[in-house]
């Protein structure tokens, strides 16, 4: 094996070790920047929050989480996965999208002058980035002919 070909082939492992990575990070990735960045823009807007305001923060993000999680289980048998790996990576590098609407919504949501913005914004950042996500991830299978008819996701 020549030396080009034997630094190609040990190369392989660690290109597929980061895609395998990359694609297992990318959702929680972009969930903790739109998290974190409605917790500054909240601050920013309403100043250090108490601890009830902490706690009513995360009751709004896991609101929004078990919202949308009862809204995408549907029944077990019928449950649909995108696993091809590319699909997943291109809409990762989409997250831009995603995580600035999210963002966008709780600047706007920070703007109530009370303690709601607490409970909406992180429900909101949490439903928008989720929403947009999938919305990303379905349009890159749906633009993919190697998806073909059976692996596309409807909308």
């Amino acid at each position: 094996m020549s030396t080009t070909s034997k630094a190609s082939a040990e190369g392989r492992p660690l290109r597929a070790a980061l895609g395998s990575t990359i694609t297992a990070s990318a959702a929680p990735y972009g969930y903790t920047l739109t998290i974190w960045s409605s917790g500054a823009v909240l601050i920013r807007s309403h100043g250090s929050p108490s601890v009830g305001d902490v706690f009513v923060f995360v009751a709004g993000a896991l609101i929004g989480f078990d919202l949308l999680g009862l809204l995408a289980s549907g029944p077990l048998a019928r449950r649909e996965s995108i696993q091809r790996r590319q699909d997943r990576v291109l809409a990762a590098a989409l997250n831009w999208a995603a995580v600035g609407a999210s963002v966008g919504a709780v600047a706007l949501l920070a703007e109530i002058p009370s303690w709601v913005p607490w409970l909406l914004a992180p429900l909101a950042a949490t439903v928008v980035y989720l929403l947009a996500a999938a919305l990303q991830l379905a349009l890159v299978a749906l633009g993919d002919p190697a998806s073909g008819p059976a692996r596309r996701p409807s909308i």
